[in-house]
């Protein structure tokens, strides 16, 4: 008697370990078989919310179901980055990262989340710091705002997305190349940050290329954090030439799933973002809305987040932000 239940027990035992072997072989394989999410971790019209919702629409097309966009801004990005540290690694939520975001707030303990939460898939865009003023603004030029700087330190107000976002990185490195202090005004997005600089309520924004294009007449940009004066904006003069070659900075952009998600969906996710990266309506519509391409796939992204890491942590030290 006790020998049958034995065999009974073993064979149950096999269909259920087969069983289970077989759901998760469907479950991967059959992925995705609904809706995905995509965590924005800023506000609607912000340029990540702008772009991702471009993506999200070539989704159903290359993705084969639909890429809904979730808004959970806050903290430069940290508000939805942490609900996204929280979610199940099954493919179903995604978020959309920005460098040095993701890497330099965790370092200086701004996060629930690390840079290994998130898994990369693909890379989209750069986009170049660009500080600027509103059109009525008696700071007409960077030496304008140095100057004023100078004879009043603390007194100009500088807006960004938030804390040890790269505009305030690229504040920070203005005040230590020009031996300046500026007042930072961290905001909780992009979006409001230039709202202030619009309503009067800061003196200069540091923002993203992409927003201060789209906003043509209402702005005057002061100067850009690239090496070499950007094909976009070929009118704005950079940091380096006007005297501050430290002040390079850009935001980078891309999609990642959760640290832990399989490999068979990982693989499937970055194929299918990498074409629509290639696709040629969106690369149209990307243009249209002022947004500099960079694309790189999960290798290319993993060997840059790494190098960033070293690059990230010696900027900090050297700004008296960590030790």
């Amino acid at each position: 008697m006790i020998r049958k239940w034995s065999f009974a027990l073993l064979a149950c035992l096999t269909v259920f370990l087969l069983a289970s072997c077989s759901n998760e072989a469907t479950s991967t394989t059959e992925y995705p078989d609904k809706s995905i999410q995509l965590v924005v971790a800023f506000s609607p019209g912000a340029a990540t919310d702008t772009q991702a919702r471009i993506i999200a629409k070539y989704a159903n097309k290359h993705l084969g179901q639909e890429l809904v966009i979730v808004n959970k801004p806050g903290g430069g990005g940290q508000v939805g980055w942490n609900s996204f540290a929280n979610t199940d690694p099954d493919g179903y939520t995604l978020a959309a990262y920005n460098l040095p975001h993701i890497i330099t707030q965790p370092l200086v303990g701004q996060t629930n989340f690390d840079v290994d939460t998130f898994e990369p898939l693909v890379n989209w865009g750069g986009d170049p710091t660009v500080f600027a003023v509103k059109h009525d603004s008696e700071i007409t030029t960077l030496d304008d705002l140095v100057a004023k700087a100078e004879q009043a330190p603390g007194s100009i107000t500088v807006g960004n997305a938030g804390l040890y976002v790269g505009q305030h990185l690229a504040t920070l490195l203005l005040e230590q190349s020009a031996d300046i202090d500026l007042e930072d005004v961290p905001f909780q997005g992009a979006a409001d940050a230039i709202a202030s600089v619009l309503g009067g309520h800061t003196d200069v924004v540091a923002g993203n290329l992409s927003d201060i294009y789209r906003l043509g007449d209402e702005v005057i940009p002061l100067a850009i954090a690239t090496e070499e004066r950007h094909p976009f904006a070929p009118d704005i003069p950079t940091f380096s030439e006007l005297g501050y070659p430290e002040v390079i900075m850009s935001t980078d952009r891309g999609i990642a799933a959760r640290k832990d998600t399989p490999v068979e969906i990982i693989e499937k996710l970055e194929a299918a973002f990498m074409n629509i990266l290639e696709d040629e309506e969106f690369l149209k519509e990307m243009e249209q809305a002022g947004a500099d391409m960079l694309v790189m796939n999960r290798e290319e992204v993993i060997a840059d987040m790494e190098n960033r890491m070293t690059t990230y942590e010696e900027l900090l030290q050297s700004i008296g932000v960590t030790e």
